[in-house]
């Protein structure tokens, strides 16, 4: 059953942040309301109050820094998907921005809602984890920034206190070559994903692998690296990722998953998909960096 709510329009992050402190689990943050309006709608969840995120100053658009691309947390997914020009790394974000919901959504759809949602299947999570990106937090006491792979801790629960919102999404500038990708499947292009894997690896020196980071989405509780895979690429010369490498890695990615079967797919078939789309999308990053070197 829907239960009405009182509609609340903060001027600043501050006053957002004191709103929510003052009504605790009794509120709730609407940023593009696509996912928790659905969920009221469906009597899935109740609030009292409804603090709107919408019209607060300073916390959307993109910025390129010299160490750090800014995304702010009510930038939408169809921002995204337009700065697709400005760099490797918004374009591979822009890519993922395409791949979730519909254009029309896309429109309302914010990065921060995706991550606050904290739904397993997120596409944006596993992506911005292997780039090491970094969630900036306000709050009554002052601000904060945790890694991404901190950020989501149940399905639907975050690191954020009842006094805290999203304010950014920071995401370092790679001091050497590197490419990421993220490969998905989902029942259609504008389902969620039944599994995920976000891949980005960065070359030293020396032309190899001296950084991988692997993150799985949708095969457990929330996105998750496994490091074990990254450990086996480190080290690695481009040439070295062979087709028995691809392999061993899609097993140890598959190994480090935690599926379960729902109405959308079975343990089974994600964990097979999770050895599939690790041997892709490493693939795929390999192949642009010999492009670069070539």
């Amino acid at each position: 059953m829907r239960t009405p709510f009182e509609y609340l329009r903060p001027a600043t992050p501050h006053e957002a942040v004191v709103m929510k402190a003052r009504y605790g689990a009794q509120a709730q943050f609407w940023a593009g309301g696509t996912d928790l309006m659905l969920a009221w709608r469906q009597g899935r969840v109740a609030f009292d109050y409804c603090i709107d995120l919408g019209f607060l100053p300073g916390i959307d658009g993109i910025a390129c820094e010299d160490e750090w691309i800014r995304i702010g947390a009510m930038t939408t997914l169809d921002d995204l998907d337009r700065a697709s020009s400005r760099g490797s790394l918004l374009e591979v974000l822009g890519g993922t921005a395409r791949l979730m919901c519909t254009p029309q959504t896309r429109t309302i759809a914010t990065v921060g809602g995706n991550l606050c949602y904290a739904a397993p299947s997120a596409d944006l999570s596993p992506l911005l984890i292997v780039l090491d990106a970094e969630a900036v937090i306000t709050g009554s006491t002052g601000q904060r920034a945790i890694a991404i792979a901190e950020f989501a801790q149940a399905p639907n629960k975050t690191a954020l206190a009842d006094d805290e919102i999203l304010v950014e999404v920071r995401i370092p500038i790679p001091t050497g070559r590197q490419e990421a990708c993220y490969r998905r499947i989902a029942r259609t292009s504008v389902d969620i994903a039944l599994t995920g894997v976000a891949v980005a690896l960065t070359l030293d020196g020396e032309g190899r692998i001296g950084q991988a980071r692997i993150a799985l989405g949708a095969v457990a509780p929330f996105p998750l690296r496994s490091q074990a895979t990254e450990k086996m690429l480190e080290g690695t010369v481009l040439a070295g990722v062979d087709g028995a490498l691809l392999v061993a890695a899609g097993e140890r990615a598959a190994a480090d998953a935690r599926p379960i079967s729902d109405l959308r797919a079975s343990a089974d078939y994600r964990r097979q998909m999770v050895r599939v789309l690790t041997r892709r999308a490493i693939e795929q990053a390999v192949g642009k960096l010999m492009r670069e070197v070539a």
